[in-house]
């Protein structure tokens, strides 16, 4: 099985073309970059699908090089306020859902994207990726995730997805040792990225700013 590596980055501003060179020396596969700029140079020489989510921010979903391609899939009806589904298509090919989390429910915001995808991520080999906005709070002595989140954890399994982070670092969710998130000054492990179901190796890895995570 070859290798893989992927990038979920919310990356609060910026251009995609200039998100995507930044994240370049990560040789990742697939990225899926939230809140970056809607506008989209459509001369780039990138395989990239996005979604523009309000004036001032979108989300894409793409290669950096020519190994994979990403094909947009139909936007399913019901599904939550930031979603863009892919086939992708390389040495691996698999279904890619990339979720940035919207409020004000956001764990609900999750589960509607998962239901309203049941049927894709059952059909075959797929990874969910992104800013759930969930997850445990590590200032906390907690053993469990958040009552959302365990919704989420739950959903993804009961798909055949397992969490590449707490695969790697054998751990169960809530007795997180890294932050994956920060904001400000408080600290939590969300789920950013959810791995892929018929690759049972994963490993994750600081890379710069941003988690990733690379299957085999």
């Amino acid at each position: 099985m070859p290798t893989l590596r992927l990038i979920a980055w919310n990356c609060h501003h910026g251009s995609v073309a200039a998100r995507f060179e930044e994240l370049a020396s990560c040789a990742p596969a697939v990225v899926f970059l939230q809140e970056c700029s809607p506008v989209v140079d459509t001369h780039l020489s990138l395989s990239c699908v996005t979604q523009r989510v309000n004036v001032r921010k979108a989300i894409a979903l793409g290669s950096l090089g020519t190994g994979y391609a990403v094909r947009r899939l139909r936007a399913r009806p019901n599904r939550g306020q930031a979603v863009v589904a892919a086939a992708v298509r390389g040495l691996a090919s698999f279904t890619a859902i990339g979720i940035w989390s919207r409020g004000p429910r956001y764990a609900d915001d999750v589960m509607r994207t998962l239901e309203a995808y049941d049927r894709v991520l059952r059909s075959g080999p797929a990874v969910v990726m992104g800013d759930l906005n969930s997850g445990t709070n590590l200032a906390r002595e907690v053993t469990s995730p958040s009552k959302g989140h365990g919704r989420i954890v739950d959903a993804l399994a009961d798909l055949g997805l397992v969490s590449a982070y707490h695969a790697f670092h054998q751990v169960d969710h809530g007795n997180e040792r890294h932050a994956t998130y920060r904001h400000g000054t408080s600290t939590s492990a969300s789920c950013l990225g959810i791995g892929m179901s018929s690759m049972s190796r994963c490993s994750t890895e600081r890379c710069g700013p941003q988690e990733a995570i690379t299957c085999r």
